[in-house]
């Protein structure tokens, strides 16, 4: 402004001005800077000046123990090692433990079948007595999946975590699966059919750390009604077969989440914990608040040292998974 001050957002303190500053200062083409500003001003519309930060992820378990018959490039059975083991019998003693030390909720997981599916369902009955002794919320990783088994989820999941994947190509030669982008249309379908709320994962950079179909599935998703919607970044994971790939473009990340913001103006958008670590998180961080994100899972030092700079309000959301449309008024710090 030309008599020196500086312009706020009506009602919500954010300095908008500082904002757009930030923004310049990114070493991005001028067209992602034009999207970012779009998208950040989306957000205060609809969130205000509000930014929910998750610290405490559930835990998962997997149904399957380190077992995968799918076996994707990107991960190996590799994040299965580092879950709680839930099979062979014992999956209620993994999941009673986490009641016991007081969380609220866990997520079901596991290795994926030939099918696609992650079977959680084959332990429905099981999954559904836990829940009535534990009063936990359950969430599940579900793959792809069909009515039947979206029927049996319905007795006792509740929220969907579902990977969307828009790319043939990328289901074909990263997944290992000859299914096509309408199977996870299809699968959001079904849960939705089913009456269980979705909360669908746009993984950008799947494939080997460029883009390929994230604008194509988010497109998808908006067919239906999501509770969140959650950007996953493809992490670089050592002994796969992706080892050697670079993360993706910060770039690429930004008109990813700016694209899901615009075709999801008043669906709160989150930044998943699944994305790389080190000083590409913490840049990624920053740019995915400065691009509409209203809430992040494990957030970094920078995401609290650029939200405070800017005006932006955090509240501590503890014991849950960012896949949840919690509200402020249910108790967030």
């Amino acid at each position: 402004m030309g008599d020196g001050r500086r312009m706020t957002a009506p009602d919500c303190g954010v300095d908008i001005d500082l904002v757009l500053e930030k923004i310049k200062g990114l070493d991005i083409s001028e067209a992602a800077k034009k999207e970012m500003l779009g998208s950040f001003k989306i957000r205060l519309d609809s969130f205000s000046n509000n930014i929910l930060f998750f610290n405490e992820p559930f835990t998962p378990v997997s149904v399957t123990g380190t077992d995968c018959e799918l076996n994707c490039k990107h991960c190996e059975k590799h994040y299965l090692e580092h879950m709680r083991n839930g099979s062979g019998g014992k999956l209620r003693a993994a999941v009673v433990n986490l009641a016991k030390r007081g969380r609220s909720g866990v997520l079901l997981s596991g290795g994926s079948k030939l099918d696609g599916s992650v079977p959680t369902y084959e332990h429905s009955d099981e999954i559904r007595q836990i829940k009535e002794d534990t009063h936990l919320k359950m969430s599940a990783h579900t793959g792809i999946i069909t009515p039947g088994q979206a029927l049996s989820l319905s007795t006792w999941l509740d929220m969907a975590l579902v990977d969307c994947i828009g790319s043939d190509a990328t289901i074909s030669g990263i997944i290992g699966l000859p299914n096509t982008v309408s199977d996870y249309e299809n699968t959001l379908r079904f849960l939705t059919d089913a009456g269980i709320p979705i909360a669908p994962h746009i993984i950008a950079g799947l494939n080997n750390g460029t883009l390929d179909g994230e604008f194509r599935a988010i497109k998808m998703v908006k067919k239906f009604d999501p509770d969140v919607v959650v950007i996953v970044v493809f992490i670089p994971t050592k002994n796969t077969a992706c080892s050697s790939a670079l993360p993706p473009a910060l770039e690429d990340i930004v008109f990813v989440i700016a694209a899901a913001r615009q075709e999801f103006p008043q669906t709160p958008l989150s930044l998943s914990c699944v994305r790389p670590g080190g000083r590409y998180r913490s840049r990624l961080d920053e740019c995915a608040i400065l691009c509409g994100i209203d809430r992040i899972a494990v957030p970094s030092r920078s995401a609290y040292q650029l939200c405070t700079e800017i005006g932006l309000d955090i509240h501590e959301v503890d014991n849950m998974c960012c896949s949840y449309n919690v509200e402020l008024e249910e108790g967030i710090e």
